[in-house]
């Protein structure tokens, strides 16, 4: 109705009647047909903690087709070959135009083509996992792929949130919208993309401290992406501030007495935020690596346990810490063993974990036990 293309779409406010179609209202928060492309990475993130294969091919995979078709028909060229979507924002952040007006639709923004990125990928890689590789919808994915408008870099060094380099006129806004490939996509890393994480870092760091709950457990999270454990650590005292009770309404993030956090009003975004960031010190993966203690504030936190965290490819990880360094991991997979490559302080090891016993491993990596499991 909206677009006339293929696939589905939803946007980003909904309702018990199950709304999909844009918002009535200013386009700096109501026209942003990215929502259900974003809920989509998370079908692929749930197979690659699970390895649910008929989870990813009776739900996931039919809708990250349908997601993957729409955009697909959303983009379009400009310049000659480049794909970007247009008109486009940044959610609820706005620019200088040339005409020197505040303005707030453009075209490619940087959260934009990160989720795409992120819907081709996994629609790519389910594919992969499910033989289907041939579909035609997947070749025209792969076709597309090399041809989507790049992250780039803003004179100031920081990552560009627009497609030109657009002068901003609240630089200490809440959102990271354009960091999205960072945290929570897989985009942009500090293995492939180092002068991008770099960008990242610039961007954060002008974006400041401040800001709601939800805003302040994303920085967490990205500073953990980036190995930082320091600003990591100064982001997690900054949420854990006592909200005034006599003045609540004036008080931007923090907590309150009941340990929500704070917008105002209350957002359980950065309570659920928060569980997800602290796991993104102490562990990060893909299907094949576990990172392990990747950004976790020694000189802080300088002895610890934490049991019962996930990675990915169906693994659970239990990780104790003495004197701000690795003691040791203890690692159990489920449904199939697996070979993991471990990281931990500049050391890598390459493991083979067998599905029934718990594998344990020193702060050398080296495995000093191997038990079943009871």
């Amino acid at each position: 109705v909206n677009y006339k293309t293929g696939g589905w779409v939803t946007h980003h406010v909904t309702d018990i009647w199950a709304k999909t179609s844009p918002s009535d209202g200013n386009p700096v928060w109501s026209v942003w047909p990215m929502g259900g492309a974003w809920l989509c990475t998370h079908l692929w993130e749930h197979y690659t903690y699970t390895r649910d294969k008929k989870f990813l091919e009776q739900k996931a995979y039919p809708l990250l087709k349908g997601c993957a078709e729409f955009l697909l028909d959303w983009l379009v060229e400009y310049p000659k070959s480049v794909l970007v979507t247009n008109p486009a924002t940044s959610p609820e952040h706005e620019f200088i135009a040339p005409d020197g007006q505040k303005a707030s639709v453009s075209y490619a923004t940087a959260m934009d083509m990160a989720i795409i990125r992120e819907i081709f990928l996994a629609a790519i890689s389910a594919a992969k996992v499910l033989g289907s590789t041939s579909d035609d919808l997947i070749q025209k994915i792969m076709a597309a792929q090399p041809n989507l408008f790049p992250p780039k870099v803003a004179r100031d060094g920081t990552l560009m949130e627009w497609a030109q380099d657009f002068q901003d006129p609240e630089v200490q806004h809440r959102h990271m919208s354009h960091l999205f490939g960072l945290y929570p996509g897989h985009t942009i890393t500090m293995e492939a993309t180092p002068e991008l994480c770099k960008a990242a870092s610039n961007s954060l760091i002008k974006r400041g401290e401040d800001g709601p709950g939800w805003s302040t457990v994303w920085k967490i999270a990205l500073w953990a992406r980036l190995r930082d454990s320091e600003h990591a650590y100064r982001m997690v005292k900054k949420l854990i501030t006592l909200v005034d009770p006599a003045h609540e309404e004036m008080f931007e993030g923090g907590l309150y007495a009941n340990l929500f956090t704070a917008h105002p009003p209350f957002q359980i975004d950065a309570n659920f935020g928060f569980a997800s960031a602290i796991a993104e010190i102490l562990v990060q993966s893909d299907e094949n690596n576990l990172i392990l203690l990747p950004a976790l504030p020694r000189d802080k936190w300088p002895r610890g346990c934490v049991s019962g965290l996930k990675a990915r490819g169906h693994t659970k990880v239990a990780i104790c810490w003495k004197e701000g360094e690795l003691h040791e991991v203890g690692l159990m997979v489920h449904n199939h063993s697996s070979h993991k490559t471990l990281h931990y302080n500049g050391i890598s090891a390459e493991v083979q974990l067998s599905v029934g016993y718990v594998h344990t491993f020193n702060r050398d990596l080296k495995m000093v036990r191997s038990l079943p499991l009871a």
